[in-house]
C-alpha cells in the first residue's frame, strides 16, 4: 500500500450528448438525436469508465447523468448503463444518484424506469410557465406539459429539483414571479434559478447582435434575483450557492463537490473531470471521435490521450478558484483553512484584497470565514475578481 496515496470520494458525471433541438441559449455540446446509437454510446461510456479506472475517486458518492437530454435514453439502455455502472462501482456507496429530464420525457413508464434502476434525484427544466417565453428560447414543452411532468415526478420522488431562467427576453418581473410561485406551489424541493447568459457562439447571441432580442435591464434582472430570495425563504428553502436553493437536506451532493474542490470523473465527449489536487482534463466535444475512441476490440490509452486535454493547476489558479467556488457557497471560505494552505503571504494579499469590500458590505468575515452578504451577491463576480 501507497503510504503516500490520499484517499477520498467523489463522484462520477456522464454526459449524454444528444437533443431533440439545441435551445437557442445553450453552449453545452450537443448532437441532433437522429444521430443518436444508443447501443454504441452506452458501450463507449462503459469501455471510457474502464479505461480510466485508475483515475477514480476512492469512493464514488454521487452519480449525475446530465447533458444534452439524458432522458432522451431509450429505457432499456438506460437499465444497462446503471446496472453496469452500479457493477462496475461496486465497492462504492452511492447516496445520490440525480438524472437531468426534460418536461416532454416525463411519463409513467420512464418515471418506473429511472426508479427502479437507482435513480433517487430528478433535476427538470422547467425554465418558465410562459409558453410564449419557451417558444422563444426554443423548449419543445409547454406549461401544461411541465405542469404534467413535475406533478407525476412529485408523485414517485421526495427529491425534485427544478430549473428556472430569468431575465428572459420579454419576461416581465411579474411574470417570473408567477413562475417562482408556481414551481414553489409544486413543492420541489430544490430550485436552480439562473440569470440568462449571452454565451459566444449561441444563436440567442447572434440573434442580440443582430438587434432582434433585447438584453434584460439589469434593474429588472436585480429585482427578479431578489424575488427569488424572499419567496424561496417564504416557501422554506434556502439558498446554499449563488444560483440554488433547497429544502435543508435536499442540496445537491454532486454539486457540492464542484464547489468543495473534491474530486469527480467525467464521461462522455466534453466531460470535465478534476482529481481533487491540481490536475483537470476534459473530453472533447466530438461524438464520432469520441465513439471511435471508446468502442475499439482493445481500446488504446494513447488514443484516449489524444482525446482528453489535461491541465495542471499552478498555486495561483488553485488559489483563485479556491476562492471563487468557496464564495458561492454561503458557508464561504475558511480562511484559516487558507492561510494553513497557502502561507503568510498569500494570506496578506487576500486579507488587503478583501478589506475594502468587507467596509462597504458587500463581504462578511465571522469567525474566519468569509462570505458574501445580500448586498455583496447582487456584484459577486466584481466582488470575487477583485480577491485575486
Amino acid at each position: 500500500m501507497n503510504k503516500d496515496r490520499v484517499y477520498s470520494s467523489g463522484g462520477v458525471y456522464v454526459h449524454v450528448p444528444y437533443c431533440r433541438k439545441r435551445c437557442i441559449y445553450c453552449d453545452f455540446y450537443s448532437a441532433g438525436v437522429v444521430q443518436a446509437d444508443w447501443h454504441r454510446l452506452v458501450d463507449a461510456l462503459l469501455t471510457e469508465l474502464d479505461v480510466r479506472k485508475a483515475e477514480w475517486p476512492d469512493t464514488i458518492e454521487t452519480l449525475y447523468i446530465g447533458g444534452g437530454t439524458p432522458s432522451l435514453i431509450p429505457v432499456r439502455e438506460f437499465e444497462r448503463l446503471s446496472t453496469s455502472l452500479h457493477e462496475r462501482l461496486i465497492n462504492s456507496t452511492i447516496k445520490e444518484f440525480t438524472i437531468e429530464v426534460n418536461p416532454e420525457d416525463v411519463n409513467v413508464e420512464s418515471v418506473a424506469v429511472w426508479k427502479a434502476n437507482g435513480v433517487n434525484r430528478v433535476s427538470i427544466g422547467i425554465q418558465s410557465f410562459d409558453d410564449r417565453l419557451l417558444r422563444i428560447v426554443g423548449r419543445l414543452h409547454g406549461a401544461e406539459t411541465a405542469r404534467h411532468a413535475l406533478k407525476l415526478l412529485r408523485s414517485e420522488y421526495d427529491n425534485v429539483s427544478g430549473d428556472i431562467i430569468f431575465g428572459l427576453p420579454g419576461q416581465s418581473i411579474r411574470g417570473f414571479e408567477r413562475d417562482i410561485r408556481e414551481i414553489l406551489d409544486m413543492g420541489v424541493t430544490h430550485l436552480s434559478a439562473y440569470s440568462l447568459m449571452y454565451e459566444e457562439r449561441t444563436a440567442l447571441t447572434r440573434l442580440r447582435d443582430m438587434g432582434r432580442v433585447n438584453e434584460t435591464d439589469e434593474a429588472d434582472s436585480i429585482e427578479m434575483f431578489s424575488l427569488i430570495g424572499r419567496l424561496t425563504e417564504a416557501y422554506g428553502l434556502r439558498r446554499y450557492e449563488l444560483s440554488n436553493y433547497a429544502v435543508p437536506g435536499y442540496e445537491s451532493r454532486h454539486n457540492n463537490l464542484y464547489w468543495s474542490g473534491k474530486p469527480y470523473l467525467g464521461l462522455g465527449p466534453s466531460a470535465h473531470s478534476y482529481d481533487g489536487k491540481r490536475t483537470r482534463c476534459w473530453n472533447a466535444g466530438d461524438i464520432r471521435r469520441y465513439l471511435q475512441t471508446f468502442t475499439t476490440v482493445n481500446p488504446s490509452l494513447d488514443l484516449q490521450n489524444m482525446l482528453v486535454t489535461r491541465e495542471i493547476l499552478t498555486d495561483e489558479e488553485l488559489r483563485e478558484e479556491q476562492i471563487m467556488t468557496r464564495l458561492r457557497t454561503i458557508a464561504g471560505l475558511d480562511c484559516r483553512a487558507y492561510r494553513l494552505q497557502w502561507g503568510e503571504q498569500a494570506w496578506k494579499k487576500l486579507k488587503y484584497n478583501m478589506a475594502r469590500h468587507i467596509e462597504s458590505g458587500n463581504l462578511c468575515l465571522k469567525e474566519d470565514m468569509l462570505s458574501l452578504t445580500e448586498k455583496g451577491v447582487m456584484i459577486s463576480d466584481e466582488v470575487i475578481v477583485d480577491l485575486f
